[in-house]
């Protein structure tokens, strides 16, 4: 057990300097808040307060690849229930933080590359779409989202 462990630190402070020029951090989780039973709620990959929020950070003309890992269902906290949530083709948005940075919007259900033109840093905003059924049960609803990053 301590080989491993020792072996394991090593990776880590080896990784260090790297680490220093790529990052990825998770902002805001995807929110929708209140849901009526029997009406599907769409959240925009765009809004400013309840889309799913994530930066990475790079090095500028490099290539960067990320995929996420999404639901089909989300959990009732507590149990008894799940919910449906989809992803549309339009449901991720890319930008760079630059001034001159354009929006990219692609599929969140595929992986996407990028190259870091214009800034070393950007967001990526991710929307969805809820469908409860009409008999629905109430409570809060929870489930996971995995972004994945790959640097070139």
């Amino acid at each position: 057990m301590r080989r491993c462990l020792s072996l394991l630190l090593f990776a880590l402070i080896a990784a260090l300097p790297l680490r220093a020029q790529s990052q990825v951090t998770g902002l805001r989780n995807l929110a929708f808040g209140p849901v009526i039973r029997g009406v599907p709620a769409t959240v925009a990959p765009n809004d400013p307060v309840r889309s799913g929020r994530f930066y990475v950070r790079h090095r500028l003309n490099r290539q960067v690849r990320i995929q996420f890992t999404l639901p089909t269902r989300l959990t009732r906290v507590g149990g008894g229930g799940n919910l449906p949530i989809t992803f549309r083709t339009t449901d991720g948005i890319a930008q760079g933080t630059a001034p001159s940075s354009v929006p990219v919007v692609f599929n969140p259900n595929a992986a996407q590359t990028f190259t870091l033109v214009t800034s070393a840093d950007f967001h990526v905003n991710l929307g969805g779409r809820v469908t409860p059924a009409a008999a629905q049960a109430t409570g809060n609803y929870t489930g996971t989202v995995t972004l994945t990053v790959t640097f070139f």
